[in-house]
């Protein structure tokens, strides 16, 4: 029953998509006359996105107090966010342009994939010349740049900045309770939009969708099993790996029963605990990789991407591929860690791109039923970098001084 009122949303939001497919089947070209309140539902999001975004990364890092004394381990932690990101990337395009996701389903929107926007200008994808560019969803890379700078110099300010850091948290939890309100209109938002593209393009979309949803399944659980054995064996040799093998399932049980990189810390702590890594090394990298270590993200967003590009008939060249790469790494750390909390992921897809973004809502249906698998990637990649980074800081005998007469386990 727990599980079952964890995937309630989920389960509704479906239903949306079931009974929009059904309507839009049935009422063709008819169901147009539902897209007003469709389009309500996207407008409420698009608006949200820009102060949710600034809020939640500048809290979160103007809440860290003990950088410079962390500076080693948080060094080694974003060191291997990007190396397994990329990775995680890369992997994930060869599997989507090897498989296909959208398996020859072309979709026409009402707005034009401008082909100049698929160029890739470091510069500007960083950057902006005006603040007020920075309230524009067409600059979201630079708006988390900026993000990032306010976070660290309130940070660094100290006391001073404790005013602001308590304003920025307020902030945060009243942006999350707009969110949350904005969701309880969802369902009808998804129905209608799915019965307007139905109706419109007819069904093929549909089944696209689950073709990339169970590509994308299959790529979380190979993917899970190889990274735990090569994570937790470099980090802890045969016996790190016995122990991440013997405590992982809680935490991986919980993941896919919550679809929260957050509800999992504890267990995930406890489960880090058991395998004998060091607190020093498993209090910080377990919390900070809920939010900012998310494979599982990296990947469904390749997938998506390679999606998009099938469904719109476009081809993917090189210059596309290392911005999906990157774009993939960057949303694998901008997510939210909250069930369907992707949908600043699915803009930055659209707007590095110059996708239309009448294409968000099929990402956000992707992302729900991906949701379980893409979470137990996440969670089970922390504790095993946890491993990983427990060697590098305590050595390669770490689990030997650490567990000592549980080498035989």
């Amino acid at each position: 029953m727990g599980v079952l009122k964890n995937y309630k949303f989920s389960i509704i939001l479906l239903a949306g998509v079931l009974v929009g497919g059904i309507a839009g089947t049935i009422l063709g070209e008819r169901s147009s006359v539902l897209q007003p309140f469709a389009d309500v539902f996207l407008n409420l999001v698009f608006c949200i996105i820009v102060p949710l975004v600034f809020v939640s990364i500048a809290s979160s890092i103007a809440s860290m107090t003990n950088l410079k004394k962390l500076g080693k381990i948080l060094g080694i932690f974003f060191m291997v966010i990007v190396v397994t990101g990329l990775i995680t990337a890369v992997l994930a395009l060869i599997s989507g342009l090897i498989f296909n996701p959208a398996l020859n389903s072309h979709v026409t929107f009402g707005e034009a994939v401008q082909a100049d926007n698929n160029s890739l200008d470091l510069v500007r994808l960083f950057t902006v010349s005006d603040f007020v560019e920075l309230l524009s969803l067409k600059n979201m890379m630079a708006l988390i740049v900026f993000a990032i700078l306010f976070g660290i110099s309130v940070s660094s300010i100290g006391e001073i900045g404790e005013p602001v850091v308590k304003l920025l948290n307020s902030l945060s939890a009243v942006l999350n309770k707009i969110v949350s309100i904005i969701m309880y209109y969802a369902p009808v938002g998804i129905a209608c939009y799915f019965a307007t593209l139905i109706g419109k393009v007819g069904n093929q979309v549909v089944w696209s969708v689950a073709r990339a949803s169970i590509i994308y399944s299959v790529f979380c659980i190979l993917f899970f099993i190889l990274f735990s054995i090569l994570a937790s064996y470099y980090g802890g040799g045969t016996t790190g790996l016995k122990r991440f093998w013997k405590n992982i399932w809680l935490p991986l049980t919980t993941a896919m029963g919550t679809c929260s990189s957050t509800a999992c810390i504890p267990v995930n702590r406890l489960a880090a605990k058991d395998m004998g890594i060091p607190d020093e090394i498993s209090d910080i990298i377990i919390p900070l990789g809920a939010s900012v270590h998310k494979n599982g993200v990296v990947s469904v967003q390749m997938i998506k991407i390679v999606f998009l590009f099938g469904i719109l008939n476009i081809t993917m060249g090189p210059t596309d591929m290392v911005t999906a790469i990157i774009v993939a790494l960057i949303s694998g750390i901008i997510v939210g860690t909250i069930p369907s909390g992707g949908f600043i992921g699915e803009m930055f897809i659209c707007t590095a791109f110059g996708f239309p973004m009448e294409a968000v809502p099929i990402l956000v249906i992707m992302g729900t039923i991906t949701d379980p698998f893409c979470t137990m990637v996440n969670v089970t990649g922390d504790t095993a970098i946890s491993m990983v980074i427990a060697r590098i800081i305590e050595g390669k005998n770490w689990v030997k001084n650490k567990i000592g007469n549980l080498t035989q386990a």
